[in-house]
């Protein structure tokens, strides 16, 4: 059955104000390239310049900055490699240049401080700044067009419009290329030296980099907390990066018939890092006053696949948030040491992310042993601050 030539035919271009609207919906939200990322990592072998394999996010938000222009986005873009910076800020100021639909986002650089690798601004400062805090070099604006067979915007810089001088190699000409649909935003980036025609530099090749839209249940939400790579770049388990700190508590373990065993204070450090552009989680998790003596144990992992995977002589298994549940995570281990255990444990953030509640149950072939039930306090969101006592390593 053909459709309506009403559902085939490719949507009119806007113009004017309208197109500027339909610009700045489809670039307001939040993007990470994990799917493309994942797949660099699947197929296996050496790196090579063309394939980007370094997690990256994006958030952009709308600001009410009428000093600046009508419509004006703030842009902030993460890297793993430089985890709570932003690699790229820009200030875009979007403004209908002509009537057959084309769109200039004027690019503002910030005068003040480095160009790449800048701390995190929140947006409602941002919005508060006067045309004296930027810098603007027009060729190096992006310039749009809307492609109906495709039903997306393209935008690009002029070619060779956005020169500017490199004090190791001279004059350099920037080519920046940008895609905008309903979920995904497209870019690649590469600078030029003019001497010699040579790439100065550029962005993981000549591929294009790929961010998919994150529901709007993905992102920085949960822990109610400000903008921080982590939580945008956490492949989709935002819950899980959510809880990295210094958690304080108390453990209460439980028979299999609900009588109470033992109670004993606990601190719990969670961790996350980026290394060789991936995403590495440790915890340490100490217990001064357990029935058979002080105990640390120590587990590590890493981000894969939208889950957070472990792997030790001891356990393997994987924790990963729960779709549709906000602030709630599970986590399933099962032993590799011949005692054949598994481990079941959901975890629920409440109070804005200030507060843990955590269930653990452990079963060998299909019985059940024993259940812990954790309430915790998260006491710093930074755990760099936080100093380990001397107490015996197990490994987790």
């Amino acid at each position: 059955m053909s459709l309506p030539a009403s559902e085939t035919a490719p949507p009119s271009p806007p113009a004017g104000r309208e197109a500027v609207e339909a610009i700045a919906r489809l670039w307001v939200g939040r993007f990470a390239n994990r799917r493309q990322v994942e797949a660099s990592f699947a197929r296996g072998g050496p790196a090579a310049p063309e394939l980007t394999r370094e997690h990256r996010s994006q958030e952009v938000v709308r600001l009410e900055a009428p000093q600046l222009g009508e419509v004006v986005l703030f842009l902030q873009e993460c890297r793993a490699a430089v985890p709570g910076l932003a690699h790229r800020q820009r200030v875009i100021r979007l403004v209908a240049s002509s009537e057959d639909g084309e769109v200039t986002a004027e690019q503002l650089f910030f005068r003040e401080g480095p160009t790449y690798d800048r701390p995190l601004a929140a947006p409602e400062v941002v919005a508060a700044l006067g045309e004296d805090a930027f810098t603007r070099w027009p060729g190096c604006d992006l310039v749009f067009h809307f492609e109906p067979a495709w039903r997306r915007w393209r935008g690009a810089m002029r070619p060779g419009g956005c020169r500017y001088p490199h004090p190791v190699d001279g004059e350099v000409c920037a080519e920046f290329a940008m895609l905008l649909s309903p979920d995904q935003l497209w870019y690649r980036d590469r600078s030029l030296r003019l001497r010699d025609g040579g790439i100065r530099g550029e962005v993981d090749g000549f591929s294009w980099l790929l961010f998919d839209r994150l529901p709007a249940t993905e992102g920085l939400e949960s822990g109610a907390r400000p903008l921080q790579a982590e939580a945008l770049v956490a492949l989709g388990l935002p819950t899980l990066a959510a809880q990295m700190g210094v958690w304080e508590g108390t453990f209460r373990r439980y028979d299999a018939d609900g009588g109470l065993r033992e109670a004993f204070a606990s601190t719990v450090v969670q961790r996350l890092e980026a290394r060789e552009g991936r995403w590495h989680y440790s915890q340490t998790s100490l217990f001064p006053e357990a029935a058979d003596g002080p105990k640390r144990i120590e587990a590590s992992g890493w981000i894969e696949g939208g889950r957070l995977r472990f792997e030790s002589d001891r356990l393997s298994g994987w924790a990963m948030d729960i779709p549709d549940a906000p602030g709630t995570t599970v986590l399933l281990l099962e032993s590799r040491d011949g005692s054949n255990l598994r481990m079941q444990e959901i975890s629920q953030l409440v109070e804005e992310g200030r507060r843990r509640f955590r269930t653990t149950q452990t079963l060998r072939e299909g019985q059940l042993l024993s259940r812990t039930h954790m309430e915790e306090r998260r006491t710093s969101d930074d755990w760099r601050v936080w100093c380990p006592p001397e107490i015996s390593v197990a490994d987790g």
